[in-house]
């Protein structure tokens, strides 16, 4: 099995800027009862739409370009704040997969992602984001995508996690839900995976 990519930080000066400006509203509180982790799928939800959908205050952590080590040292630097959110929602790996990351490598990351969040968290739900569809890369096939959700759904089995699955929050046309780039997210995209998440916390 593949080794997880050790923890970095940001690569561009304006991700550490971000990330720092996050880390004051964290410190300036209160201390959420909800967070989303993540690169910018996760940044790009609105909050509004996500107390809705958690039915709990939630504050946004992501953070545009994260790949799953970014994420993983942001926790990291954001454990200094004894928050214990009741949930916690991951939403990371579209970034790494892109890089060319294998499903093992993120698969492992986002395992020692969740360790470490239950370790300085201890939130006691734990949503993890499968990747959403993308337009295809060069380097990779819609088949290597699959392959890499399979094995976040193994991943969510072994450490009892709750699943979100956003290709079936998407439905057969997932680029309704994309913006013009075909990555990020649009509003009617957001509704999507809000109405999936209200729905599998009710019935988790």
């Amino acid at each position: 099995m593949s080794a997880a990519r050790p923890p970095a930080p940001p690569a561009k000066t304006s991700g550490l800027r971000r990330h720092r400006a996050l880390m004051a509203r964290l410190a300036a509180g209160p201390a959420p009862e909800a967070v989303i982790l993540g690169d910018s799928l996760a940044a790009g939800w609105p909050e509004p739409d996500l107390t809705a959908a958690t039915g709990l205050p939630t504050l946004n952590l992501g953070l545009p370009g994260d790949r799953v080590q970014i994420t993983r040292w942001r926790l990291t630097a954001m454990a200094a704040f004894a928050v214990r959110p009741r949930l916690a929602l991951l939403m990371v790996g579209t970034n790494s997969f892109a890089d060319g990351d294998g499903p093992e490598t993120i698969v492992a990351g986002l395992a020692a992602l969740v360790a470490a969040l239950r370790a300085v968290w201890t939130p006691p739900v734990i949503v993890l984001a499968t990747v959403p569809w993308r337009e295809s890369l060069p380097q990779r096939s819609e088949a290597d995508r699959l392959a890499l959700n399979a094995a976040i759904g193994d991943l969510v089995r072994i450490e009892t996690l709750a699943l979100l699955d956003c290709d079936a929050a998407l439905g057969p046309d997932p680029a309704t839900g994309l913006e013009a780039d075909r990555l990020h997210l649009n509003a009617r995209g957001y509704a999507a995976l809000s109405a999936a998440l209200g729905s599998l916390l009710r019935t988790g």
